[in-house]
């Protein structure tokens, strides 16, 4: 009786150390940051660091050299990490003026009134 317990727990243990495993990722994170307009953006324009000045709109995106691309869902614009400035007019009135932080793949909300 005292063999079958033996062999009982051995194959336990064989079952609770192969059930153990091991898993190895590799993270790389995004290297751009992302400032989302969010709020009444309906014919609104916008500048971040005093470049040119583009619409806000819920269906594309600006990458780091102004292009326009497409997406669904949120106006988001892709920025390097670090501070920025930006500047939000309806009708040639500016409504936000704010400097913000941003950092590698992090996403930061301005919120239009």
């Amino acid at each position: 009786m005292k063999k079958n317990a033996t062999i009982i727990v051995f194959l336990l243990f064989l079952l609770f150390i192969s059930g153990c495993g091991f898993k190895e990722t590799v993270v790389q994170p995004d290297t751009q940051g992302y400032i989302w307009f969010s709020g009444n953006t309906y014919g609104t324009t916008a500048t971040i660091d005093n470049l040119s000045e583009f619409n806000i709109e819920s269906n594309f995106y600006r990458d780091n050299r102004g292009e326009k691309v497409k997406k669904s869902g949120k106006a988001l614009y892709e920025v390097k990490p670090g501070r920025h400035e930006v500047v939000v007019k309806r009708n040639k009135d500016i409504i936000v003026h704010r400097v913000i932080m941003v950092s590698a793949g992090a996403t930061k909300e301005v919120r239009v009134p």
